[in-house]
């Protein structure tokens, strides 16, 4: 029962940084990093932030799934 628990709070961590995600690079944030007044680096900032994310959240998932 436990490991069903776990595992469904982990898919809502997913799903969490899908909208994340989603949020960061299709909402009107998007006018604010791509300015001309924001340092060019600023998007790299925010693609990297999300592939930590996502790497983070792989590693607990695949150490669950084994």
């Amino acid at each position: 029962m436990q490991n069903i628990r776990e595992h469904e709070g982990l898919l809502d961590r997913v799903i969490l940084l899908f909208l994340l995600a989603l949020f960061l690079l299709l909402s009107p944030i998007v006018q604010w990093w791509a300015s001309d007044n924001s340092p060019w680096y600023s998007p790299y900032l925010i693609w990297a932030g999300l592939i930590a994310l996502t790497w983070l959240l792989q590693r607990k998932l695949s150490r669950h799934v084994l």
